[in-house]
């Protein structure tokens, strides 16, 4: 969005915006009504028209110009003579320690509406479109309407400058120049050549280029004396701005304009680099000081302005202020203020201002909103996973529930009669043979409660009950389920380093449930160290709505390649008996009802990391 009392006219945003959202105001219409009227009306060309046109001579240009109805032609070069000549004067008077060119309308905007105080170094003189304006208003007397065609976007608000107003009717840019040819039906290329009515410029004709303007005015520029500084582009000309506003510029003269040169209008026509539309003016311009060889005196010709302060005064924010704005798109530190210029802005403060100011979004911040983006994108993938491997826990749930009833029968038959058999050999057998037997009984027993254990975890796997929801000390939790274990962690050697936040944290949880899933982890940790080692065990709170266990593991970590695989049910790696596969899996069914995640990060010989997210429990 514009704002209107900010606008200084500068093109910029025309410039940035890929999507053409940024429309200037057309001034074809008023141009065609002003044509059709049956007046004479007079146009007047920027000096960088031939520039524009490179594909045609520029007598062919002035000549479609006039074929569109346009009763005259002239250059604002003209303009810009009187300019300069104005310029000098006022300069040779020595009045001003530092003296500000106004030829540029976008850089006159800017300092009455950003920084008046400046507007005392700005030179009292009219750009060269309106004296170009006022020399055909006052000398030759017409009342007529005047059109300026140009590369400028400014231009147009100039016009409508109450300082400056009712001298130029109406603006058009060279695409809009384009859009009345084409409506006329003419074709550049098929023009006769036509030269520009009278009078005819001199030095002013190369105005548009970069320090044109001193040229004009013939004025010596030595570059050791440092009195006359050209600076080009917006960055440029707010530096040489702040500078002055600071009272650390020595230069007597600064020439400013908001592009590089009027040959880089916002709205030039051409694809042509800076540098080969330089070449053409300038060749142009020579074309007409062999033309014209004595200056018109045009003392009639009032060039004098005044100018307003507009001032757009808007609050400034603290540094706090800008830290709170920084630190809603992730900004913590210096080194995290990119300066990347995405946004529009100089730099990452300059936009925090603004969005003070109300004049931006927070969000406006490209680099923020791709870590955003991927941070959404990891979300969306990692749901997906959860969905994907829900859906493969129900159906092996459903797959192992069935298993389960069909083994559960038998091997209790089993059990049953091994029992009876010890029984029976007791009673039956002779001392010396009774050993032997028994021993091969006990294996057959041991192994049929290993399985009847096995189907146990599958039935608690396949039929998992809804969490009886409670509101749960973490710090208790935690201590519960590590004293269970304690004797076995004393017999490993392996030592537990305890961190609770202060004060407690409470989750909403299924105790028996909850604690099944840090048993289950702290299992697998134990059985990781065999031979000793530390387990660390700290809990948090991660966010408002979230508390975070954290189960460490100094121990032989998980292969790379296994780490995809740990939650799949009846995956282990534990080869000598130890492991169903099921526990992971159960852990992982129960986190994710209490709508909790569960993370792993592992690494071969140094140790694996469980961490999980769960809801917090209101206080």
């Amino acid at each position: 969005m514009v704002i209107q009392e900010r606008c200084i006219g500068c093109g910029r945003c025309v410039r940035v915006c890929a999507q053409k959202a940024k429309k200037i105001e057309s001034g074809v219409e008023r141009t065609a009504q002003f044509l059709q009227s049956g007046e004479p009306v007079y146009a007047i060309l920027a000096p960088s028209f031939p520039a524009a046109y490179p594909e045609a001579r520029a007598e062919q240009i002035i000549a479609a110009v006039a074929a569109a109805g346009f009763s005259k032609v002239f250059s604002v070069a003209v303009g810009a003579d009187l300019v300069a000549r104005a310029f000098r004067e006022l300069y040779q008077k020595q009045s001003y320690a530092t003296l500000i060119t106004t030829s540029c309308p976008a850089v006159v905007s800017y300092i009455e509406k950003h920084q008046p105080s400046l507007l005392l170094f700005t030179a009292p003189i009219v750009s060269p479109m309106i004296a170009t304006g006022r020399l055909l208003r006052r000398t030759y007397s017409f009342n007529g309407p005047i059109v300026f065609i140009g590369p400028c976007i400014a231009k147009k608000k100039e016009k409508n400058d109450p300082k400056v107003s009712g001298v130029i009717d109406e603006v058009l840019t060279f695409h809009e120049l384009n859009q009345l040819l084409e409506m006329k039906g003419i074709t550049l290329s098929e023009q006769s050549e036509r030269e520009l009515d009278r009078p005819w410029p001199q030095l002013g004709s190369i105005f548009p280029v970069s320090g044109g303007l001193l040229r004009s005015t013939e004025l010596v520029h030595d570059l050791l004396s440092n009195e006359v500084i050209v600076a080009e582009g917006s960055e440029r000309v707010l530096e040489v701005l702040r500078h002055v506003e600071q009272g650390t510029m020595e230069a007597r003269i600064l020439d400013l304009l908001f592009c590089q040169g009027c040959i880089d209008g916002p709205a030039m026509n051409s694809g042509l680099s800076v540098y080969l539309r330089k070449d053409i003016v300038a060749n142009y311009s020579r074309r007409w000081l062999d033309k014209n060889k004595t200056p018109p005196a045009y003392d009639a010709v009032d060039m004098t302005r005044r100018f307003t302060r507009e001032a757009q005064y808007l609050p400034l924010p603290s540094e706090e202020d800008i830290a709170k704005i920084f630190l809603q798109i992730d900004k913590h530190s210096p080194s995290d203020e990119l300066n990347c210029g995405a946004c529009g802005y100089a730099s990452c403060r300059e936009k925090a201002i603004a969005v003070y100011q109300g004049r931006a979004e927070v969000e406006m911040c490209l680099p923020f909103l791709i870590d955003r983006l991927e941070k959404m994108n990891r979300e969306v993938l990692e749901a997906q996973e959860r969905l994907i491997h829900a859906a493969r826990l129900t159906s092996m749930g459903e797959v192992a529930a069935g298993v389960a009833h069909e083994i559960n029968n038998p091997v209790a038959g089993v059990l049953n009669y091994v029992k009876l058999m010890k029984k029976k050999v007791q009673e039956q057998l002779p001392e010396q043979t009774l050993s032997g037997i028994l021993r091969y009984l006990d294996i057959m027993e041991t192994e049929m409660r290993r399985v009847s254990e096995i189907v146990k975890e599958l039935l608690d796997f396949a039929r998992p009950t809804d969490p009886d929801v409670t509101r749960i000390s973490v710090t208790e939790l935690i201590k519960k389920s590590l004293f269970l274990l304690s004797h076995q962690f004393e017999l490993q050697n392996i030592h537990i380093t305890e961190t609770y936040p202060e004060p407690d944290e409470f989750i909403q949880a299924d105790l028996k449930q909850m604690q099944q899933v840090l048993l289950n982890i702290l299992i697998n940790a134990a059985q990781a160290m065999p031979k000793g080692g530390e387990l660390f065990v700290r809990s948090r709170q991660k966010s408002v709505d979230q508390v975070e266990i954290e189960i460490q593991d100094t121990g032989e970590g998980i292969p790379r390649e296994h780490m995809s695989r740990i939650f799949d049910p009846f995956f282990t790696t534990k080869l000598d008996k130890k492991g169903t596969g099921l526990g992971l899996s159960v852990v992982y069914s129960i986190v994710v009802k209490h709508h909790g995640t569960i993370h792993v990060q592992s690494q071969v010989s140094a140790g694996t990391t469980f961490t999980l997210r769960l809801p917090r429990a209101a206080a």
